[in-house]
């Protein structure tokens, strides 16, 4: 189910998520994650990989996780539907990272908040959208 020019529902949310509600997944997703991801890929010129389950890949809970997910903090902002992880097929997370921290502006305008530090996320670039009062983008650890 399309949710965006380049994305499918399907990307950000797990396969069991997926079979039980079907389009109504849509509920469990931030959209402002959806305009992120699509801003990364105009900023980036690159491919936005966050789950690839339903392209035949591995990758099943970048996006929304369950409540008894036992991946990352028992409060993340996966859970709530406000984060998600990614890499990218022409741009390194670190690199990409690095550019949207020298010019946070234009992605904060999209309604990126937080990272997680890069030290902590060995391939993958975490982006969320939690309130943080912030008047930059906050650097999280896990």
């Amino acid at each position: 189910m399309k949710i965006s020019e380049h994305f499918d529902i399907r990307e950000f949310v797990p396969p069991g998520l997926w079979n039980e509600k079907k389009e109504k997944c849509i509920e469990y997703i931030d959209p402002a994650i959806i305009s992120i991801a699509e801003f990364y890929r105009d900023f980036f010129k690159s491919k936005v990989i966050v789950n690839d389950w339903l392209f035949g890949g591995q990758l099943t809970l970048r996006g929304w996780r369950p409540q008894d997910c036992k991946i990352g903090a028992k409060f993340s902002q996966h859970k709530l539907g406000k984060a998600f992880d990614c890499h990218f097929d022409t741009i390194s997370h670190i690199d990409a990272y690095k550019k949207i921290l020298a010019d946070p502006k234009p992605f904060m305008e999209k309604g990126l908040t937080t990272l997680e530090n890069i030290e902590f996320t060995k391939t993958w670039l975490h982006s969320d959208v939690r309130k943080t009062g912030y008047k930059g983008i906050l650097i999280v650890n896990p």
